[in-house]
Formats: C-alpha cells, sequence, structure tokens
C-alpha cells in the first residue's frame, strides 16, 4: 500500500497519542509434542505458552507473509494491524493455522472522525473470507454477525449504548467454545449466545468506514493445521464508483446504454445521504457520472456531470432516439429554521448534444419529485413517473411530454387508494400498449390505457417495496428491482399480472436500482449500498422462467 505523507504524519500522531508497550514480546519454544501435532511449518512470530496462548508478534521483520491482507488498504505499520477503511472495508486474516474452540483477544482503536461508524470486527471461525463469526465493534455497540456467501451479515446478538470512545484503546474478544459464544468488551462479558453453524476456522480483523488499529493479538486454543489454504470466493459485482470527490457517499444510480455502444451511470455524489452546502462542499450534493466500455466489468473514474447551488440528487438518464441525453433529478435548498433544515425545489433536467461532453442549463419541469428515468413510449411520447408528499397525504403523479422533452404537462395525480404512498413512480409500457405504474412503499400498482392521462386507483401488489425499478428483458421477462428486504428482485413472466418470489441480490439495503440489457442478452444491476463510504455496485444476471441466476464477476464476458 502506498504511504502519503499524510499517512506518515497522522500515525506518527497516533503514536504519540497511544504508545505501544516498550517491549517486544519473545519468541520461544514449549510443549513441543503439542506444536508438533499442529502441523509442521510453524511461523517464527508464534509464542505458543503452557497456557494454550498464541501470541501473535507483529513486529517481526516478516510479520506479514503470515497474513491474507485481503485489501490494499491494510498493512502492518510499526507492530500494528492497521486498516483504512473510510472507503471501503479492509480485512486481513492469519494463515498458518486454524482453531475450532478458540479466544480471539486483541486490543484496538479506531482513529476520531465526524463521519463514519468507526467499527472494528473481530473474526473466527472463517473456512474462507466469505464464511466466519464475527463482532462488530461500532460507535456504541458490539453486533455478533455470522457471514456466509450467501449474505455478509445474519445478525446473531446486539448490546447497544457502550461507552467505547474513539481515540482510545480498548481490550475485546470473541470466544467459541462448542456452540457457545461469547463477546467481552474491556474485561467485562456483554454476552453469551448458541450458535452451532461454523466448527472450525481461521482468525481476523477488520475496519470499516474509519482507520483501525490492532495490536497484542493473543489466540487461546489449540492451533490446527489448516484444511487448505484460505479460500477467497470470486467475487460477483464490480464497482461503478467509489468516491466522486464530494464527500465519499455515492448514491440513487441510474445506468443507460449509449448509441456509441457504452453504458453510462448517474449517480448522486455528498458527504451522506442528505449533503446540503457546507464549507466543505459549498454547493452541496452533485450529479455525478461514470462510463464502461465493457459492459460493466469496470469504470472510468467519476465525472462531475452537474454542480448547481442546491442538493442536488437522485438523477437518471435516457437517450432519444436523435441522440440527445436528458438527466433529470431533484434539489433540496438548505433552509435554515424550517423542520428538516432544507425545502424540495422539484425536478429538473439537463441536456446534452455530445454524449455527455457538455451538459446545457438547468430547466425545471415539475413541483413534484422524480425516482426514476424518464420513459419513451413506442408512440414517442415521454413520460416521467413522479411523485407528491406532504404532512397530510403522498401519492404518486406523472408528467409527459409530446415534443420531445421541450415542454411537459401539469402533474396527473394516480389516486392512493388512502394508502399514504411515498410513491417514487415508475411506469413500463405494456405489450397491449397499457402502462403499469409500481409505487412506494407498501408497494402499489396503478394502470393507464391512455397513454398516462388517466389512471386507476392504486392497488397493493402483495410485498413491500421502496424505490421501484421496471425493466424488460430481450426475452421479455419484466424485473422489477427495489430495496426491502436488502436489495431485491421481482420478475413477471406475465406482463405484471403475477410476480414471482423475491429474489435477493444484495444484503445492503442501499437499492435505488436500475438496470440495462447487456449484448449477450444478459442484464447489468446497478444499486448503491448506504452507510458512510457507500458505493456504487453493478452485478450481473441471466433470467429465465425457470428462475435468476448471478453471473461471477470474473467471468464477465466483455466481448460483443
Amino acid at each position: 500500500m502506498t504511504t502519503t505523507a499524510a499517512d506518515r504524519a497522522r500515525r506518527t500522531s497516533a503514536r504519540t497519542l497511544f504508545p505501544k508497550p516498550g517491549h517486544r514480546w519473545l519468541v520461544t519454544v514449549a510443549m513441543a509434542a503439542v506444536l508438533a501435532a499442529a502441523g509442521t511449518g510453524l511461523a517464527q512470530d508464534i509464542d505458543k505458552t503452557a497456557t494454550g496462548e498464541t501470541k501473535i508478534d507483529l513486529t517481526a521483520t516478516n510479520a506479514a507473509d503470515d497474513w491474507k491482507l485481503l485489501d490494499s488498504t491494510a498493512s502492518i505499520t510499526d507492530g500494528e494491524l492497521v486498516f483504512d477503511g473510510r472507503k471501503k472495508i479492509s480485512r486481513a486474516f492469519y494463515l498458518p493455522h486454524e482453531w475450532k474452540d478458540v479466544s480471539l483477544r486483541a486490543e484496538f482503536m479506531v482513529e476520531p472522525a465526524a463521519a463514519g461508524v468507526l467499527a472494528c470486527g473481530f473474526m473466527v471461525r472463517a473456512s474462507s473470507t466469505a464464511e466466519y463469526y464475527y463482532v462488530h465493534f461500532d460507535r456504541g455497540q458490539a453486533i455478533l454477525v455470522q457471514s456466509s456467501p450467501d449474505t455478509s451479515w445474519k445478525e446473531i446478538r446486539r448490546v447497544s449504548g457502550l461507552n467505547k470512545p474513539a481515540g482510545t484503546w480498548h481490550t475485546a474478544s470473541l470466544t467459541c467454545r462448542g456452540n457457545v459464544l461469547s463477546v467481552s468488551l474491556n474485561g467485562k462479558e456483554l454476552y453469551s449466545i448458541e450458535n452451532d453453524s461454523f466448527a472450525r476456522g481461521r482468525i481476523g480483523f477488520y475496519g470499516s468506514q474509519g482507520i483501525v488499529h490492532v495490536r497484542n493479538i493473543v489466540v487461546e486454543g489449540t492451533p490446527l493445521k489448516p484444511a487448505g489454504e484460505l479460500k477467497v470466493p470470486p467475487r460477483d459485482y464490480s464497482i461503478v464508483a467509489e468516491d466522486a470527490g464530494a464527500g465519499a457517499y455515492e448514491a440513487f444510480p441510474d445506468v443507460c446504454r449509449l448509441n456509441d455502444g457504452r453504458l453510462m451511470t448517474v449517480y448522486y455524489a455528498g458527504y451522506s445521504h442528505v449533503a446540503l452546502p457546507n464549507e466543505k462542499l459549498p454547493l452541496g450534493g452533485r450529479i455525478s457520472c461514470s462510463t464502461s466500455d465493457d459492459e460493466g466489468r469496470t469504470w472510468s473514474e467519476p465525472a462531475t456531470l452537474y454542480d448547481g447551488p442546491d442538493d442536488d440528487r437522485d438523477p437518471s438518464l435516457m437517450q432519444l432516439p436523435d441522440g440527445r441525453l436528458i438527466c433529470n433529478f431533484f434539489s433540496l435548498k438548505k433552509t435554515p429554521g424550517s423542520p428538516r433544515g432544507f425545502t424540495g425545489q422539484g425536478t429538473w433536467i439537463v441536456t446534452s448534444n455530445d454524449l455527455g461532453k457538455t451538459w446545457s442549463k438547468a430547466r425545471k419541469i415539475s413541483d413534484d419529485y422524480c425516482s426514476s428515468p424518464i420513459r419513451r413510449l413506442k408512440d414517442g411520447r415521454l413520460i416521467l413517473g413522479l411523485y407528491h408528499a406532504d404532512p397530510k397525504t403522498a401519492y404518486g403523479t406523472v408528467i409527459y411530454s409530446d415534443d420531445h422533452g421541450d415542454t411537459w404537462s401539469d402533474s396527473v395525480a394516480i389516486d392512493n387508494g388512502g394508502i399514504r404512498l411515498d410513491a417514487e413512480t415508475d411506469l413500463i409500457e405494456l405489450k397491449d400498449g397499457s402502462l403499469y405504474a409500481v409505487l412506494r412503499a407498501k408497494a402499489c400498482y396503478s394502470i393507464s390505457r391512455d397513454r398516462g392521462e388517466t389512471w386507476t386507483v392504486s392497488e397493493p401488489i402483495g410485498f413491500p417495496a421502496h424505490c421501484p425499478y421496471l425493466h424488460r428483458t430481450v426475452d421479455g421477462i419484466i424485473l422489477l428491482g427495489h430495496r426491502l428486504p436488502g436489495t431485491s428482485l421481482h420478475y413477471s413472466l406475465d406482463e405484471c399480472k403475477t410476480w414471482s418470489e423475491n429474489v435477493p441480490v444484495d444484503t445492503h439495503i442501499g437499492a435505488y436500482p436500475s438496470m440495462v440489457n447487456l449484448k449477450d442478452g444478459t442484464v447489468l444491476f446497478v444499486y448503491y449500498e448506504e452507510g458512510g463510504g457507500s458505493n456504487i455496485r453493478a452485478k450481473r444476471l441471466k433470467v429465465t422462467p425457470e428462475g435468476v441466476t448471478w453471473l461471477p464477476y470474473p467471468e464477465w464476458n466483455v466481448e460483443e
């Protein structure tokens, strides 16, 4: 990992504030028979004492050889594991041994920061980099979690309200004895619970949404020869954007195929879910974009598409047959003294005639709010799903244009049927020419048979869904991406009359998904993570009447 002058200064400051013990742990040879039984090839940084404790010396010259530093942001520096998890989680696994009954104890310190959960994680019984128990120590909680290839966050138990300030060294432990798991912090057991999912594996640590230091690692238990190399399952997603330079919080993406063959994703860039103007970001949140010329496998560095005087957010993108791009979004104006600190400024559009190299001035087209792209009907009409919300009610609306987006109709309300619908409306044209709209949050639908000028009363679909997005595959199957639970997907084989069971996409709950058909007939599914350091992700899927298949990231076919 490249070390900058700022990093060296920061670490020097940390060492001054939090000095390490002045002695180096000694390497001894004891209980030779036990060690021999554990397997040959023991690393030189092991001190196996008669008490059954393995002390891991991070000051040894070759200490890093015994660790799988899974991310470039993880390092061993000055006798400490250091994780820079500000942009994404940073992990390390200890390779020489596995343990069944094990107690992992260490000291950790998270550097103070205004944003982020500032979490340090202890991992045990790791059979791969995706399958293990871990305890997640964040600002004030200790959360015991099970990670598996299907979900990285299956919560087992948590305790909140802990006095665990950043900038202070703490001692913690995660213990597994048979099927009993115990978590302790600063000498006090927080809880103990039974779980028998994992029997043995390696130990490790991580840092998330902060800079984390770990030292004085002690493992109690009998070290076992590993069953094999640490497995690193192939990643099943690509990263579209990590940090667009506005605070490292990226959200609300939308992807579009350009007429030159590339993909373009537009997204919100700010410092949190709402990024109003401040000293560091005087124009507030902005609209950023990235492009891909290999079908979503890799993406260009983020570029700023539009940055007005307010918090500009939730962008979507479409291209007209003449090549003109239209990006729609809405804005929040900083308003001191208002109940939420801001007031909505309605929906705006900017256009480009040169494939996004330059953009027009922003033009307001509605007082309502958008969360989906402009859809082009078979007859050329443009229609945009919107939503209206006030303290008394909320419902979906649409506006439409018959002159290629130059002028727009007044809002057409969709009757919410007495259900408050903070609608985030999206719609799709069905084969019979009717329009099918989905509205948040109980997930209701409405139908128009006159090109969007009137709509039926909203009715529940049968499952909850935030931020719905409708998409038709090359084979005519209709997909509905949404949030809850996590990031999810349903599909319909009968033009939205019925829907499949829920198909999990990701445990991350950001969502606001978007989809585009790829050249090989598969579908790219783009969404965001949520939380400090939120990234934009993309996954690739194939859907048939038999179901959905996810295609691992390394296997993406980038050929036409």
